[in-house]
């Protein structure tokens, strides 16, 4: 198979069913590394390197289809010549004497061989990277240990250069709102007005992304509502959560360890979070859209929260809360149970 059977169809093609065809295979290397995106030989085995320079190409060109291939990024990858191709080759900078990682998590956590111990101020060119929790994710172009190129570094222990540009971590400014962003209070749901404010914060993450709805009829909310009543699903489960986020088409990576600088992050790409903390008794979720220098700016699909209670009847559309009120009522213990939304 080729690209040009790819184009003005829906088929998508993840990494292994890529990797189990050589003669597209091979195209899509030559192409990759006439951009200068992978560093021959072009030997038809679609491995670490390959997925990253396709997924670093799928980056630079906006094709929207991270994770796998399809008919835009078929459709860029044939149009596409060497000069369109922006930037520099990215370049990892140790800032501290670190260990490179197999898996996002504490060193500790590891077994000696998913770790490599390296030195403050090594610099490495790049295939690709991506940050992942807490952590960089980096596609390694000429160097490898224990013959693994893909591995994960602390963010505070690295730096991504772009020539002179530092692009990671980014600059992030005082203040940011994902604008457009849509409201939808749980008050006049169908199903439990009281007690959907989970369904509801993510129907109205969906369709910032423009999510396909499964019915034509109602409203987004009450459909997720039956939708996890259907699968089993729990919806004070934030795992179930993020499954029906990722059953609708969108990505929901949910930690217990997030941080105020983490969604800060998030939102300044462009995306939004979904923060746990004990507004109510009984617990209560919301989309964070923004931030200022006094607090997040929520969408609090109950209405706008008071310390004597809630006021149903105002709108929870762009609240402020306070970073005082948040750490009291989310993070208490210092953790902190974000949804990190994406498409």
């Amino acid at each position: 198979m080729k690209l040009q059977d790819i184009l003005k169809t829906k088929e998508r093609y993840d990494v292994r069913a890529i990797a189990e065809d050589e003669e597209l295979t091979r195209q899509i290397q030559t192409l990759l590394v006439s951009f200068d995106l992978l560093d021959p030989p072009v030997d038809g085995k679609f491995g670490p390197k390959s997925t990253a320079a396709l997924h670093r190409f799928q980056v630079l060109l906006d094709c929207n289809e991270s994770g796998f291939l399809g008919a835009v990024t078929a459709e860029k990858l044939i149009e596409t010549k060497p000069e369109d191709i922006p930037g520099d080759t990215p370049i990892l900078r140790v800032t501290k004497d670190t260990i490179l990682k197999q898996r996002p998590v504490s060193s500790s956590e590891l077994d000696e061989s998913e770790k490599y111990g390296v030195r403050a101020v090594r610099e490495f060119k790049l295939l690709a990277f991506e940050p992942v929790r807490n952590h960089i994710r980096v596609a390694l172009r000429s160097e490898t240990f224990e013959e693994r190129s893909v591995w994960y570094i602390y963010e505070k222990h690295g730096e991504i250069y772009q020539g002179k540009n530092l692009v990671y971590p980014p600059d992030i400014p005082e203040e940011f709102k994902l604008s457009g962003f849509p409201y939808f209070s749980q008050v006049d749901n169908w199903y439990n007005p009281t007690g959907a404010c989970n369904v509801t914060s993510m129907a109205m993450c969906l369709s910032y992304y423009g999510a396909s709805r499964r019915k034509s009829y109602g409203q987004f909310e009450d459909e997720l509502y039956q939708y996890a009543l259907d699968r089993g699903y729990s919806r004070h489960s934030p795992q179930d959560l993020a499954q029906i986020v990722r059953d609708y088409g969108c990505q929901d990576y949910f930690t217990a360890n997030g941080s105020i600088d983490d969604i800060k992050a998030w939102l300044n790409e462009g995306k939004p979070t979904v923060i746990h903390g004990y507004f109510t008794s009984f617990g209560h979720i919301m989309p964070v859209v923004g931030y200022n220098q006094k607090g997040l700016i929520v969408h609090d699909p109950y209405g706008e929260w008071f310390s004597g209670g809630y006021r149903t009847d105002l709108s929870g559309a762009y609240l402020t809360y306070s970073y005082s009120l948040i750490r009291r009522v989310c993070m208490p213990d210092g953790d902190f149970w974000v949804h990190f939304i994406s498409r």
